[in-house]
């Protein structure tokens, strides 16, 4: 019988800790999922919630002397790479695993061509590739036209330079592709183009996906399974159409009311009351507990493990011990 292969993406508990003037910063408390190859998952929460600090951790992207992983273990494809050092990371970059920012006009160099940006990635990944051709293949993979290679960033509209961060991505390559908000400085109608080719290239690369949104609408559309993260933790886990069909953590709840614009009794729209911990000070119990109508004392003692609420549906919340 042939062996199971290692999940392409695994991180368990993982800790990311950030150095500041005022002490040290527990962005990530305790923060655990699994990615197999070709699969898309989402990872959803408030801001702060810890969503970017984990993707950063996945390429080794922590601001050097600030952050470091102080806890858990992250392996791609089988391979630990928890401790490695930078020269380590520069091997795994791109391939197999490669990220597209939020915010492409920071991440572009506005001095470069947009083909010859392109082709630095395929030199750098695929060396004996004939690179003018793979310039080409890739812009018309990102349905950007051939002319845009001459273009500079601040020529293109931010769609299209989404677009080109997703050709410089591919260019690499990658089985798993990170994407850290790839339309929250786009308008809606854009949003929608970069979402539909980010499907679109997931399956036509069966490619793996770990897209990173505080839009719920955008996780429900692009990912089969969903992470909730709340203080630096994984809260709840499971099927997208579970989760957001049947929540089972309150701030999960929480989450979905606020973002179908649901009304109270009084006709205001619904939000989450109070204000998110301080990760500064150290949490005792669930951190939620201060914001949940449903709180008892257990909850402000102690942080539950995860129970389950259906097949394959899990969250860290004592109401369903």
């Amino acid at each position: 019988m042939a062996a199971t292969p290692p999940p392409l993406l695994q991180v368990d508990h993982l800790q990311v800790a950030y150095r500041t003037r005022r002490g040290t910063v527990k962005a990530v408390e305790d923060a655990s999922l699994l990615l197999a190859e070709g699969e898309a998952v989402g990872i959803v929460g408030e801001s702060g919630s810890g969503k970017s600090t984990v993707a950063r951790s996945l390429l080794g992207l922590l601001p050097r002397d600030v952050g470091k992983v102080v806890g858990g273990h992250i392996a791609i494809g089988g391979r630990d790479v928890t401790n490695f050092g930078e020269k380590d990371w520069e091997t795994i970059r791109g391939n197999p695993i490669a990220m597209v920012f939020q915010d492409p006009l920071s991440f572009l160099n506005p001095v470069m061509r947009i083909g010859k940006q392109i082709a630095e990635s395929v030199k750098r990944h695929d060396p004996d590739a004939n690179v003018a051709h793979r310039v080409e293949e890739l812009l018309d993979l990102v349905k950007l036209p051939a002319s845009a290679r001459f273009a500079y960033a601040h020529q293109l509209s931010g769609g299209m330079r989404q677009r080109v961060l997703l050709a410089i991505a591919l260019g690499c390559r990658p089985r798993l592709l990170v994407a850290d908000e790839p339309t929250t400085a786009l308008d809606v109608t854009t949003q929608a183009e970069i979402m539909a080719l980010l499907r679109d290239l997931q399956k036509k690369l069966h490619m793996g996906l770990l897209m990173i949104s505080h839009d719920l609408g955008t996780i429900a559309a692009a990912c089969e399974r969903i992470y909730v993260m709340y203080a630096g933790r994984t809260i709840e886990w499971g099927p997208t159409s579970r989760v957001f069909g049947s929540p089972a953590h309150p701030y999960t709840t929480g989450l979905l009311k606020a973002s179908r614009a649901d009304r109270d009794e009084n006709h205001r729209f619904v939000t989450i009351g109070g204000n998110v911990p301080n990760l500064a000070e150290a949490i005792v119990g669930c951190p939620f507990a201060p914001r949940c109508d449903h709180a008892f004392d257990k909850c402000r003692q102690a942080m539950p493990d995860a129970f389950m609420n259906a097949p394959d549906q899990l969250a860290r919340c004592w109401k369903l011990q």
